[in-house]
């Protein structure tokens, strides 16, 4: 449980967030981080000097400490700069005498955890937001580390109940040091760049009146687009003239065995791909073009995909696994399917695609409970809550 407290006025944190730009965490942290002002906490954004180039309030306190982390340099020299944005959040704290600092995601867990334990021995507080239970890529020897990481923090927060109950189990802790918090909308994202669908449809050549399917974010194996470009083979067999757009980049997965598979069915002139990062100002087009978007993970603790879906009021369709089971409220927001499976994914796709007006009233649902019961101001008091009760 976490304690409530009347005034934020004397939190001061350090809210660490080294990914930033680089994989479309500023959206959360350009979110979380105001959210926390107006509540008083005076917070400082300390991030990765890709995030320059976002637009950032001027309301926000923002420095980078990390510095080269990502490019083309050797992992050596990445590794060694992100030591050094280390280095330089724990002398900060010292020299500020800031109690608090707030991490989000890691890099090298072994440096981390130096890190943590360091910050704990100067009587440091530590609060850890954990996007990613377990990251998919791990290897065996990672999880000691990140044993030794959680067991650091005060407190740690997780975006589902299921992801709770992994972190409590797996790495040993004590459920009353976990507190789950929603992962949060993109509302205000969303307000700018909502574009009528056949207009967003005409800019990424497709026809006005198609019916859309998106397959939005990060191509990874944990994904299960093979499950959704068969899905779609079926849609198309009932509904021809659907579409299924496909926008995000590779990470630790090729698109080459997807793009044979969409040749295999030839179903290729039916497809529109784009395998790259999408830009901010382009992210817009996809998601107004979408009369539905799938999920069809085969794992997942969370997906902010889904959120930037119920912003922009669109209904979905996700497989029915770890966070995104919380998330979708069946048959309200959306419909959940089993994961891996192709002929429910297709008919309850199907289903959405032949009434536009429920599938409108239904993508309404969903941005209604983003406003709600996933909303920042709510999501802000509920950290706060966490930092009072690490603090005091």
């Amino acid at each position: 449980m976490c304690t409530k407290i009347n005034s934020c006025s004397s939190i001061r944190v350090f809210y660490v967030e080294p990914i930033g730009a680089h994989r479309g965490m500023h959206y959360y942290d350009l979110e979380l981080c105001p959210a926390l002002q107006s509540l008083g906490v005076d917070v400082t954004l300390l991030t990765c000097d890709e995030t320059k180039a976002v637009d950032i309030p001027q309301s926000l306190r923002v420095e980078f400490p990390f510095q080269g982390i990502y490019g083309n340099a050797s992992k050596v020299v990445r590794g060694l700069c992100y030591l050094r944005g280390l280095a330089r959040v724990g002398l900060a704290m010292l020299r500020r005498r800031v109690p608090l600092a707030h991490f989000h995601y890691f890099h090298f867990p072994p440096i981390d955890y130096l890190c943590l334990r360091w910050l704990r021995l100067l009587d440091k507080r530590i609060v850890l937001t954990v996007h990613d239970v377990t990251p998919f890529d791990a290897k065996p020897s990672d999880f000691p580390w990140l044993r030794r990481l959680y067991q650091q923090a005060d407190r740690i927060i997780v975006h589902a109940a299921s992801s709770r109950d992994i972190v409590v189990s797996k790495f040993e802790l004590s459920p009353d040091k976990v507190c789950i918090i929603p992962m949060g909308p993109y509302l205000a994202f969303a307000e700018k760049q909502t574009l009528p669908p056949s207009l967003a449809k005409q800019h990424l050549g497709l026809e006005p009146d198609a019916p859309v399917m998106l397959f939005f974010g990060q191509i990874k194996k944990v994904k299960g687009l093979q499950y959704l470009i068969r899905a779609f083979r079926q849609v198309l067999n009932q509904c021809p003239s659907a579409r299924l757009l496909i926008a995000g980049p590779e990470w630790k997965d090729s698109f080459v065995g997807y793009a044979d598979l969409i040749r295999e069915l030839g179903i290729a002139d039916k497809v529109v791909t784009r395998i790259e990062y999408i830009p901010d100002e382009e992210v817009g087009l996809y998601f107004s073009a979408a009369d539905v978007v799938i999920l069809p993970y085969t794992e997942s603790y969370q997906s902010a995909v889904l959120y930037m879906a119920y912003s922009f009021a669109k209904p979905v369709v996700a497989s029915a696994v770890g966070g995104l089971a919380e998330a979708v409220e069946d048959g309200v927001t959306g419909f959940l399917v089993p994961p891996a499976n192709v002929d429910r994914l297709a008919r309850a796709s199907l289903g959405l695609l032949s009434d536009v007006g429920w599938a409108r009233r239904i993508g309404q649902q969903g941005k209604i409970l983003a406003e709600t019961e996933f909303g920042w101001p709510g999501i802000a008091r509920k950290t706060v809550e966490v930092y009072a009760e690490t603090l005091y």
